[in-house]
């Protein structure tokens, strides 16, 4: 299994379209990886005698998608609805403009447009597409916050997991 992990992210942006997203850029990481469900990603053709055909049989796979936060606050507030998946003062993220990524009382909204933007070695960014307003695709799986008293934790980090069940675009 290969994973890719970046820890120089300008910017992950999620929303409805290019245009209407929420540009989240307090990014101390971003990873992802493909997973495949019956652990291979091909697997030859069965067959009932000993005649093989030539080809083999693609498994389901998906994304899984880990975003790193250095905090997941909008704006420098106690406001909880100004975290960047939760509404009022979230970004709405599938069309009809009334979902959200996190949804506390209900199943979470399908993220329409998903995108990262990494710098390179040139100096440029390079762009991961998950989503280009494609609906059912991307998801957010998981939220966890890591809180430490200690002196010298440079980070109070919040880890947000997604899966996507398209092609990285």
């Amino acid at each position: 299994m290969v994973e890719y992990i970046y820890d120089k992210v300008s910017n992950v942006t999620i929303g409805r379209t290019g245009a209407d997203n929420q540009v989240i850029t307090n990014v101390l990481a971003f990873a992802y990886r493909i997973v495949s469900v019956e652990e291979g990603m091909v697997v030859p053709f069965s067959t009932i005698n000993d005649y093989n055909p030539i080809g083999v049989h693609h498994s389901h796979k998906y994304y899984e998608m880990l975003m790193v936060l250095d905090t997941d606050w909008l704006v420098d507030t106690a406001d909880p609805t100004s975290r960047w998946a939760y509404g009022p003062n979230g970004q709405a993220v599938d069309d009809a403009g009334t979902g959200f990524a996190i949804d506390e009382s209900g199943a979470n909204t399908a993220i329409e447009y998903f995108a990262v933007s990494i710098r390179n070695t040139a100096g440029g960014d390079s762009t991961l597409t998950f989503a280009d307003v494609t609906e059912d695709v991307v998801w957010c799986t998981g939220e966890e916050t890591e809180i430490s008293n200690e002196d010298g934790t440079p980070h109070q980090t919040v880890t947000y997991r997604f899966i996507c069940l398209g092609e990285l675009l």
